[in-house]
C-alpha cells in the first residue's frame, strides 16, 4: 500500500488556500475574479456599466448578476489574450507553435460565451416576471408571487383553463338543450 492512498488533501486553512490554486494557470475557468494589476479600473468601469444597465433587484437578481460580471469580465481577459498573441507576432491561426494554447482559449472563449448568454436569459427571465408582477392587479400583485413563479405561464394556464371550462360549458349546456328538446317532444307526444 502506498503512502498516497492514505493522503485526504490539505487539512488547514493555509494549505486549503494553496491547493485550490493548484490548477489556475490562466485563470478561465476560476470561480473568482482574476484581476491582475493595472486592470483595476477597467474591472470597475466595467461593474460600475453593468449594474447600471441591469440594475438588479433582490438576493437571487444580484446572484445571477454577479455570474454575468464574472463572465463579461472573462471574455475580456480572453480577448486581451488574443489580442497579446497577435502583438507578439504569432499568427495563431497559422503558427503551429501556437496552436494549443490558441486552442484553448478558443474553448474557454466559447465556454464562457455560452454561460454569459444563458445567465442574461435567466436574468431577463426574473426582471421580466418581477415587473409583470407589478402590473398584475390584487392579489396577485407585487410579492404574492414567488420570484421563480412566471406571470405569463400563469396567464397561459388562465387562458387554457378558461377554455376548457367555457368548452365544458358549453357542453353542459348543449346536452341540457337536447335533454330539454327530448323532454318537450315527448310531451307533446303524450297530450296528442
Amino acid at each position: 500500500m502506498s503512502a498516497l492512498t492514505n493522503f485526504t488533501g490539505p487539512r488547514t486553512p493555509e494549505g486549503k488556500a494553496i491547493s485550490s490554486m493548484n490548477a489556475l494557470k490562466h485563470g478561465f475557468s476560476s470561480k473568482k475574479f482574476i484581476i491582475m494589476p493595472g486592470q483595476e479600473d477597467d474591472f470597475k468601469k466595467l461593474e460600475s456599466d453593468l449594474i447600471a444597465e441591469v440594475r438588479p433587484e433582490g438576493a437571487l437578481e444580484l446572484t445571477l448578476f454577479h455570474l454575468l460580471l464574472r463572465d463579461a469580465w472573462t471574455l475580456h481577459r480572453v480577448e486581451l489574450r488574443q489580442a497579446e498573441m497577435a502583438d507578439s507576432g504569432r499568427d495563431p491561426l497559422f503558427d503551429p507553435s501556437c496552436e494549443k494554447e490558441f486552442d484553448r482559449i478558443e474553448r474557454y472563449h466559447a465556454r464562457t460565451q455560452a454561460s454569459f448568454h444563458r445567465g442574461l436569459r435567466q436574468l431577463r427571465t426574473l426582471q421580466t416576471n418581477r415587473i409583470l408582477q407589478t402590473v398584475i392587479p390584487e392579489p396577485l400583485g407585487k410579492g404574492a408571487l414567488p420570484a421563480l413563479v412566471k406571470p405569463t405561464e400563469i396567464v397561459a394556464l388562465a387562458k387554457r383553463t378558461h377554455k376548457s371550462w367555457n368548452a365544458l360549458a358549453m357542453n353542459t349546456l348543449i346536452e341540457a338543450t337536447k335533454r330539454s328538446g327530448e323532454a318537450s317532444s315527448t310531451e307533446k307526444e303524450t297530450t296528442l
